[in-house]
């Protein structure tokens, strides 16, 4: 499965057999009708890209062939701490979740991922993120100001 990613929706386009999504990198990915779930997925899509100043992002998970497999709507909060829990993964508190989220050493986006969510405990910005089902973080970017 595509690893889940947050995304900036610019433009939404309905189609016969798909909505045509334009993300802020200009890449355009579909979300066919024939999809189970379309119409509960077409209202996160749809609520996440009218949404007011700051946007915020979604989660999504696309396929090579640029097909929404999956969409999650994300969580925020400011970042408390992060304390290595051993060599392969850290602990993230947040300011208003009870649950301690974990950031593995081995994910693609680490060193990305790291330094976002310290500059929102540092700066005392909160930051947009999505975990996996395991508490894992997938993915953060910083709330606009």
């Amino acid at each position: 499965m595509a690893m889940m990613k947050l995304y900036l929706i610019i433009e939404l386009r309905l189609t016969d057999q798909a909505m045509e999504i334009t993300l802020q990198s200009q890449k355009i990915v579909t979300l066919a009708k024939s999809r189970e779930s379309y119409e509960y997925l077409t209202k996160l899509l749809i609520g996440t890209s009218e949404s007011k100043r700051p946007r915020h992002p979604v989660g999504l998970a696309i396929s090579e062939e640029d097909e929404i497999l999956a969409v999650e709507p994300p969580d925020n909060d400011l970042v408390v701490r992060t304390i290595a829990e051993d060599q392969e993964t850290f602990n993230v508190w947040l300011q208003g979740n009870d649950g301690i989220l974990k950031l593995d050493r081995n994910h693609p986006s680490f060193d990305i991922i790291y330094a976002t969510l310290d500059t929102s405990r540092i700066c005392s910005q909160r930051t947009w993120f999505i975990p996996n089902r395991d508490l894992k973080i997938a993915d953060v970017v910083l709330v606009e100001r």
